[in-house]
């Protein structure tokens, strides 16, 4: 997995319940307590299950989806100044999640990053195919709702297959009102 989901989550943990619940969280998956998210550097699936299971006992999802939405707003402002609906910003995700792998230097590891996700655009939803072993549909979908929140847009996300629920894969029907 590469950093920058990681790194989102102790941001999150910092804002809410200051550093030192950083480093209680590190500690608790396992981790050194100065452990450094990079953003694009890829880091061991089971590290980032351990870390995610250890943030989801301070923050929610909901926390997850505005650190996410704060720093790329500031971090990478063309993102949302690229597109005018969050139908055009959700067709846009892939590219922008494989654009993380392209400093990978392994193809093994560029390959994973870029196998996680696969869209389908139809005329009336996404189809969002969604494969890790990191089963973070969830926070996907909340960010999803964060970026409808941010066009001002009603949209609902059907997911009829789940990792979680033991099926191969996940799978996102976004309609929109």
């Amino acid at each position: 997995m590469l950093g920058y989901p990681l790194k989102l989550l102790l941001n999150a943990i910092e804002r809410i319940h200051g550093e030192e619940a950083v480093v209680q969280t590190l500690v608790e998956a396992g981790l050194p307590a100065d452990r450094v998210y990079r953003l694009n550097e890829p880091y061991a699936d089971s590290e980032a299950q351990r870390l995610t299971a250890a943030a989801s006992k301070r923050i929610t999802l909901e926390d997850i989806a505005t650190a996410f939405f704060e720093d790329t707003r500031v971090r990478f402002p063309t993102w949302f100044e690229m597109c005018k609906s969050s139908r055009e910003f959700l067709e846009l995700q892939p590219q922008i999640h494989n654009t993380f792998a392209v400093g990978l230097q392994r193809p093994e590891e560029r390959d994973a990053v870029r196998d996680k996700f696969r869209l389908e655009k139809h005329l009336d939803q996404l189809i969002v195919h969604y494969r890790s072993p990191n089963r973070l549909c969830d926070m996907y979908k909340a960010i999803a709702k964060r970026v409808f929140d941010h066009y001002q847009e009603k949209a609902t996300i059907d997911e009829p297959s789940c990792m979680n629920r033991g099926d191969a894969e996940c799978e996102l029907r976004i309609r929109w009102e």
